[in-house]
Order: structure tokens, then C-alpha cells, then sequence
């Protein structure tokens, strides 16, 4: 595979060695995949839902930091 960028290399495979740690929660009866952040904290990665209303949910966005119980 050939990569064309005019960005430099490092710059482009910064953070391609970094092991992520997600887990999947329930909140609202809503899979999600999330990143801890902390103990209780964590950021949303994905939604696993068939129910389009779940997506227009401003709480549920990706990216948006959330508190939940760790199991």
C-alpha cells in the first residue's frame, strides 16, 4: 500500500503503536463501546443500536465523556 501526504511520516503514524482499551457498557438499555478515562469516566467510541431515536440522543453522542458503574 502506498501512502501519498505531504504530511511527514511521523507526524502521520503518530499514535499507531498505542494499545486501546475499550469495553462495552449498558446505559438506558444501549450497548456502547467506551474508553475509560478513569474509574467511573469514560468516553463514547460507538453506539450498538438499531433504534434510530437512540442516535439523536445529545447524552449518547461518540466523543462525549459519561459516568457509569464499573462491573
Amino acid at each position: 500500500m502506498i501512502l501519498y501526504t505531504a504530511l511527514p511520516l511521523e507526524l502521520v503514524l503518530e499514535g499507531m503503536d498505542r494499545k486501546y482499551e475499550f469495553k462495552e457498557i449498558e446505559i438506558d438499555n444501549v450497548k456502547l463501546l467506551v474508553e475509560p478515562l478513569d474509574v467511573d469516566k469514560g468516553r463514547i467510541i460507538s453506539i450498538f443500536s438499531t433504534d434510530p431515536l437512540v442516535y439523536l440522543n445529545p447524552k449518547l453522542y461518540p466523543g462525549n465523556i459519561i459516568k457509569f458503574v464499573p462491573r
